[in-house]
């Protein structure tokens, strides 16, 4: 492009022939058109790369990177460090979500209205396979009702409120990368992806975004985020490992001023006191065959707690 875009939206990719093409057509369809794409692929070995290259050479906006098959945090960090650094926004976007018409120019124009807070997001949807929403899909109320660690409480966040560290403390309320949007400095002052906490290196980068300061929220579906058997998210056990460590990196960030370290331990506890909770109320009905798994993740959050979880955790 001669011209700089002012959003660079960046697609990592892998065997995502299916839902590619819809997904790229949200993103050029955008009201505001000053923007690239960037579809970083991890080895794929499907049509995706057929498809990808059509739309790249039908349209100047859209660029192609290929890479080796390295993991979705890879493949984050390689379309990243493609993007044109005259941009002011970035976003990631999944290859199977979608946006809304008008979710790029929602969210800029949120960034824009107030240059001090780091990053903005809005809603999502939940959609099936045909793109269809579930039926008594409640994503979006989920995402709106938030709760944060505020002075040592967890509390009821009003709708004007960002979408802060101690909110993200207690949930991923960005729920996927679509629905925001990050100033460029921002990612130049946090950093990359981490390798090894997949597939919470999205909520870990959320984190350390909000350390700055806030996500701005906006009470709008922006995003259709679409739930399969082959969402990463679903990959239960892998999930609960990288849960951990994501804790760990959040209590310990040297990064975290004296506040935001007792806040992610207020959340962690909260954590350890919902897990007693729930084992408890099992044993009561006779349900004894998952208690002895539920203790021992109390017994890796109380390791996490005290920094001691794992002898070289990501």
């Amino acid at each position: 492009m001669s011209n700089a875009p002012r959003l660079s939206v960046v697609s990592p990719m892998y065997n995502s022939g299916k839902y590619l093409a819809e997904m790229i057509e949200s993103i050029l369809a955008q009201s505001m058109g000053e923007l690239e794409l960037v579809l970083s692929d991890d080895g794929s070995t499907d049509d995706t790369l057929e498809i990808a290259d059509a739309f790249a050479a039908r349209d100047p906006r859209v660029r192609v990177v290929r890479n080796p098959h390295k993991g979705i945090v890879a493949t984050r960090n390689s379309g990243l460090a493609a993007t044109d650094r005259r941009s002011q926004f970035v976003t990631l976007f999944d290859s199977d979500d979608i946006w809304e018409k008008h979710a790029a120019q929602t969210l800029m124009t949120a960034l824009e209205r107030n240059p001090q807070a780091p990053a903005a997001h809005g809603l999502c949807r939940c959609v099936d396979m045909n793109g269809q929403q579930f039926a008594n899909d409640d994503r979006a109320e989920q995402m709106r009702n938030r709760h944060g660690v505020v002075d040592g409480k967890v509390v009821p966040l009003p709708r004007s409120a960002p979408t802060s560290f101690g909110a993200l403390l207690l949930e991923n309320y960005i729920t996927t990368p679509g629905t925001s949007m990050v100033r460029r400095s921002t990612f130049e002052t946090v950093g990359n992806f981490t390798a090894g906490i997949e597939p919470c290196d999205d909520w870990d980068m959320n984190l350390r975004i909000s350390r700055l300061g806030g996500f701005i929220f906006i009470d709008e579906i922006l995003l259709s985020w679409r739930r399969h058997s082959m969402s990463i998210s679903q990959v239960s056990k892998r999930w609960r490992t990288s849960y951990m460590a994501t804790r760990y990196r959040t209590i310990n960030a040297p990064e975290n001023s004296p506040e935001q370290r007792d806040a992610a331990r207020v959340a962690l506890l909260g954590d350890v006191r919902g897990l007693l909770r729930d084992t408890g109320a099992k044993v009561l009905r006779g349900e004894f065959s998952t208690a002895p798994k539920k203790l021992a993740r109390v017994a890796l959050l109380v390791g996490v707690y005290f920094g001691v979880y794992g002898a070289n955790p990501a």
